[in-house]
């Protein structure tokens, strides 16, 4: 090989080693920013719960702390929302959410929610004043007495939790609770708190 020869090879060799070692760089380089993009989106996923549920139900009501710590760990990556599910076998229960959306129409839906759970075993069994325990817990939040009173026997108020009963019926729900995480219904209740936190990351982590 003469010296022309071995000039023009070591030129050639140093540009394909340069243009690797730019590829190389590139795409290992873009590999780490782009994991961390990744990351990021997964991240910023927000989790819609809807919770189909009935006032007089006991099992609906041990469910409400499990929604608070998820709040408390998670809190605005996580929504939950009621919808009104009143069942037959419970004698007061639309009574229950009508007192409650009535409560809603003055700004109270949490106010009158967290009462009406307080109090289930005192005004749920058939016996009770039901009435009675709803007209006291406005009072405790100082609604507007007529209006609460109009409000929870309105066709307004009835027609509003029929429609979430009705929404409910469609979406195959037939028991409470009932959990639909970000439109997927929950073919089994989680049974505690470190289950239902490893669904809703299944949702909050997934890829786009």
């Amino acid at each position: 090989m003469n010296k022309l020869s071995i000039q023009i090879f070591s030129v050639v060799l140093f540009v394909i080693v340069a243009v690797a070692a730019l590829y190389i760089g590139g795409v290992f380089g873009n590999s780490d920013s782009g994991s961390a993009n990744f990351e990021r989106e997964r991240t910023a996923q927000q989790v819609q719960i809807l919770k189909y549920s009935d006032y007089s139900c006991p099992a609906c009501k041990v469910y409400i702390p499990l929604q608070e710590m998820l709040k408390e760990e998670f809190g605005e990556m996580v929504e939950i929302e009621y919808r009104y599910f009143p069942l037959s076998g419970f004698p007061h229960s639309r009574l229950a959410a009508h007192a409650v959306e009535a409560a809603n129409r003055q700004g109270e839906f949490y106010g009158m929610h967290d009462l009406v759970f307080e109090y289930q075993s005192e005004w749920s069994p058939q016996q009770a004043d039901a009435m009675g325990y709803f007209t006291d817990f406005a009072e405790r939040l100082e609604l507007d007495m007529d209006q609460f009173l109009a409000d929870l026997e309105s066709d307004e108020v009835r027609q509003a939790v029929e429609n979430q009963r009705q929404e409910g019926i469609r979406r195959t729900v037939n028991s409470t609770p009932t959990f639909f995480i970000d439109g997927h219904k929950l073919r089994q209740n989680p049974q505690s708190y470190e289950q239902f936190k490893s669904i809703v990351e299944l949702y909050m982590y997934r890829s786009n």
